[in-house]
């Protein structure tokens, strides 16, 4: 039978976690709440290899963020205009295009029939909807106001979106630049360069140093082009494999953060994913220690991750929260000190809020400082580039020419 890992809240709101047998992850979360405990996250362990639970995770769609962001937009316009949560449920089922997500909508609204809350729903699909989710439904439903929490869930997806949108968007034109001249030179190390190897080949005369670094450049290219493609694909796919282990995406997530500029970069993007994370959390009625414990998972960095296990410590001794924020390193001191300022007036949550904002525009106007450095510089790699190649394929023409005239 295999075993599933899960992660819970047991009677009085704190967070166990371990693992359970089962035949599948529903039967594994009946069992858990039997024990009295709200699952949140059911994985399958990885000690065994079960052949069908490997081919099932080809075959399983996922829910795409923005239909996700919808459906949650549309839930609470309807609770708002005072459908009770199975009425709605039902009409989102009818009206849902996505049919993963119309399943999945059918599936809660069996659950809530049954008897579970909305939250112990849709914590059995941990895939869509994550911990953040969960605690966020949670909380509203504790507190009667599961319209207001969706509004603001829909809300945080839309601006987190948003600003994700503006940096890949941002990062469009210079990568383009980049595969532009990385296909144009290999097109002429390939193609073109051979042509005028046979040309000099004929003159019989000693070809300069740049020439003869050009001709070999090319004739590399030419014959071991397959391997030179193989092993750079191999190497991409490779690295992108060993950097999804907790090995290597701690260390890329650490090398990130050390980068000059795109270092900078990241720390203002998780600062921005922090505070609004904690302040939506906080805004809707979840315990600080509980909301920690969800932003640490939703940083987007397992450095930075790990290192808020730490605040957490902290707090639960009684400390301030922006102390040990302050001694991570992580974050700028005017983060840290509108956050003091924000618990010391009992605003924590609308500063926070009002921090995610700021750093909302400072992102963006990084992003376009970032890429216009960038594409100069792409630019003077380009004109050097096919510069050298142009002077090496001249040098053996402008000696011949001094040649015949002498």
């Amino acid at each position: 039978m295999p075993a599933f890992k899960y992660k819970a809240m047991d009677s009085s709101n704190k967070e166990v976690s371990g693992s359970i047998d089962a035949a599948n992850d529903r039967i594994a979360s009946q069992q858990l709440r039997e024990r009295g405990l709200r699952p949140f996250e059911i994985k399958a362990s990885a000690g065994g290899f079960d052949i069908g639970s490997y081919f099932a995770k080809f075959k399983k769609k996922k829910v795409k963020a923005r239909d996700k962001m919808v459906f949650t937009r549309q839930l609470s316009t309807l609770l708002e205009a005072g459908l009770p949560l199975l009425r709605g449920l039902t009409i989102l089922t009818e009206q849902s295009e996505n049919p993963t997500l119309r399943e999945m909508i059918e599936e809660i609204k069996n659950s809530v029939q049954s008897g579970s809350s909305f939250s112990e729903a849709i914590a059995k699909y941990p895939d869509t909807f994550n911990k953040l989710y969960v605690s966020m439904v949670r909380a509203g439903e504790v507190g009667g106001v599961l319209e207001v929490v969706l509004d603001r869930l829909a809300e945080f997806a839309e601006k987190d979106a948003a600003l994700m949108a503006k940096v890949k968007a941002a990062m469009i034109y210079p990568i383009l630049m980049v595969c532009v001249a990385v296909t144009v030179v290999t097109i002429l190390m390939a193609f073109v360069i051979p042509q005028f190897t046979e040309l000099f080949a004929s003159m019989g005369a000693e070809l300069p140093l740049p020439t003869r670094i050009l001709i070999n450049i090319s004739n590399i290219i030419k014959g071991f082009w397959w391997l030179i493609f193989g092993g750079m694909f191999g190497g991409y796919y490779g690295f992108t494999a060993w950097v999804k282990t907790p090995v290597g995406e701690k260390w890329k997530d650490g090398m990130i953060l050390k980068l000059p500029i795109f270092g900078e970069l990241t720390r203002k993007m998780i600062t921005a994913r922090f505070a609004r994370t904690l302040g939506t959390l906080i805004q809707s009625g979840v315990p600080i220690l509980q909301a920690l414990s969800i932003v640490k998972d939703t940083t987007g960095n397992v450095v930075v991750g790990e290192s808020m296990e730490s605040v957490s410590a902290a707090v639960t001794e009684g400390e301030p929260i922006a102390a040990p924020l302050h001694r991570l390193g992580v974050f700028a001191p005017m983060v840290t000190n509108m956050i003091a300022v924000g618990e010391e007036t009992g605003a924590l949550d609308q500063m926070l809020l009002r921090i995610a904002d700021n750093y909302d525009m400072v992102v963006e106007e990084a992003v376009k400082g970032l890429t216009s450095l960038m594409e100069p510089a792409i630019i003077v790699f380009m004109g050097v580039t096919v510069g050298f190649i142009v002077l090496a394929l001249f040098m053996p023409l402008f000696d011949l020419g001094s040649h015949i005239k002498a």
